[in-house]
């Protein structure tokens, strides 16, 4: 993580990761394959460590609210590592697969969510909104104010999907 904060994944030699680390390369690579695997699962253990911080998913009317408060505070209390391993045309993958998880989710509780394209687009509005308002908004405005801001606003969108 300190190197991928200091440089590019693709400028990151192993030999540096392994002094840093202070391991032998065969030590490396007896875990990885290379560094893209590396960066792979740093950013698939991130996104399950979000994923597990909005435990209670679901999508009526009073969880749609809880879900976007849950969900900005997760990105918020790891926004380092998310600035680290998912900056510039990387942030879209990131919300994506945060998507895609709670989707998969939803729809493992409820059979009947996979065929309701009301509820997936309702989904995708909250965590594309939220994290949209995450990457540009959390540094200019209190924290507290954004996510009651978002909570209405997923209320709202809520109360259209009836």
């Amino acid at each position: 993580m300190e190197l991928r904060a200091r440089q590019p994944l693709e400028k990151i030699r192993i030999k540096d990761l392994c002094t840093l680390a202070k391991v032998n390369k065969s030590t490396f690579y007896a875990h990885y394959e290379d560094i893209y695997e590396l960066s792979s699962r740093l950013e698939n253990k991130l996104i399950h460590v979000i994923l597990d911080s909005v435990p209670n998913v679901g999508l009526t009317a009073a969880h749609t609210e809880q879900l976007t408060r849950e969900l900005f505070h997760a990105f918020v209390q790891n926004q380092e590592a998310v600035n680290i391993l998912f900056s510039g045309a990387r942030q879209g993958i990131f919300a994506n697969c945060i998507e895609k998880g709670l989707r998969d989710r939803l729809a493992a509780k409820d059979p009947t969510f996979a065929a309701d394209p009301d509820r997936g687009i309702l989904l995708s509005f909250c965590v594309q909104g939220c994290f949209y308002a995450f990457a540009n908004n959390s540094g200019q405005m209190d924290v507290e104010h954004l996510v009651n801001l978002l909570a209405v606003i997923a209320k709202a969108a809520q109360s259209l999907n009836r």
